[in-house]
């Protein structure tokens, strides 16, 4: 309980360090902390990775296509398997209201563990959740730069942890960005975020 409890208070905290990190968005808070609306009319910015297939990706590969992005690592014990569950779910149950195809979004996983994530690792790893996620690692100075800009992680402290070798974990932002077809950010959740207010979001998108 003092474990889920220490997540669920660490989730919340790092939620909050990424929208202060995208400051220069305009956001509209709903009346929950797990989910804030955001209404600058910016792009997510881009990159360009390695997904499980060993190809190259960056955001233009999924041009016309609304997006949900997060980022983790296939060690992580419980907060990245609970996000992905909820994505999963939310984007399941969200489709079927409006009879479209699960692939109208592109679930974007990006690992913040590029040493132990490798492409097969990632591709066995992401599937158990959902089959349809892009699931991407790369150059760990690309990588570096794009945990940077999404402030999920920072770089000095990935540098220390896999030196010293063995089992680690890695402390990350949990925050799920949420963009239209256009690529523009739209909505930033949290793995704490009910069903109902992730599928509100998501059919919000398709909609616009």
């Amino acid at each position: 309980m003092r474990r889920k409890i220490y997540l669920v208070v660490f989730s919340i905290i790092l939620f909050s360090l990424a929208i202060l990190l995208f400051n220069y968005y305009w956001s509209r808070p709903s009346d929950t902390k797990n989910i804030t609306e955001v209404i600058s009319g910016r792009q997510l910015p881009d990159f360009t990775l390695i997904d499980q297939y060993n190809n190259d990706f960056s955001l233009a590969k999924v041009k016309g296509r609304p997006i949900i992005l997060f980022f983790g690592y296939t060690n992580c014990p419980d907060v990245c398997p609970y996000a992905m569950m909820k994505i999963s779910e939310s984007l399941r149950e969200s489709m079927k209201l409006l009879n479209r195809d699960v692939e109208s979004f592109a679930v974007i996983f990006i690992t913040v563990d590029p040493l132990r994530d490798t492409p097969q690792v990632l591709s066995l790893w992401a599937s158990k959740y959902y089959a349809y996620t892009i699931a991407l690692t790369g150059d760990l100075e690309e990588l570096k730069r794009v945990w940077t800009i999404y402030g999920v992680v920072r770089a000095e402290d990935y540098d220390e942890i896999s030196i010293v070798g063995g089992y680690y974990f890695i402390s990350h932002s949990a925050v799920i960005y949420v963009a239209d077809k256009n690529h523009i950010l739209r909505y930033i959740l949290t793995p704490e975020t009910s069903i109902d207010e992730f599928k509100r979001a998501l059919l919000d998108v398709l909609r616009s």
